[in-house]
């Protein structure tokens, strides 16, 4: 189907869903350029979802992608319509705090660097492509996860 595009990309977290691993694209990227965005792209033909991640993983991150392909990724949505002609499918991987912060001093191949946020950081950052809205409604969907605000000091009798 012309004009049709489908791609793949993949939310970077914790087991707490507390941090987030994104890549921040460079000043050349158009038409966003230092914009940030999910890891993955487009599925090329004769690619299943998951080859099609893995492949992106590498191009983007080189051997750093090993981490996060052998975190086994865990299907989100598989076909949500972003726009006319373009469907998008999320995965999530789930890292321990450690490998987050070493990814984040990765050098990435594509575009400007790695960044760790945390979820209020996520929340509050505009997104490439429309990802914004894939990424608030897994935030929505893991809403039971996000930790309560922490009671200020109670005073005992």
């Amino acid at each position: 189907m012309a004009g049709f595009h489908h791609g793949v990309v993949a939310i970077v977290t914790n087991a707490a869903r507390t941090r987030f691993f994104l890549q921040q694209k460079d000043e050349h990227y158009e038409p966003f350029p230092l914009g940030y965005s999910l890891f993955g792209g487009a599925i090329e033909e004769g690619e299943d979802l998951g080859e099609a991640l893995a492949r992106e993983l590498r191009e983007e991150l080189g051997p750093a992608a090993h981490a996060l392909i052998d975190a086994t990724p865990q299907p989100i949505f598989l076909r949500r319509t972003m726009t006319e002609g373009f469907v998008l499918s999320l995965f999530e991987l789930v890292l321990d705090d450690p490998i987050l912060d070493a990814l984040a001093r990765t050098p990435v191949l594509e575009g400007k660097r790695g960044v760790v946020l945390r979820r209020a950081e996520l929340r509050a950052t505009p997104l490439i492509w429309g990802l914004q809205e894939i990424v608030l409604a897994y935030l929505e969907r893991h809403a039971e996860d996000e930790p309560s605000p922490r009671a200020g000091p109670t005073r005992s009798s």
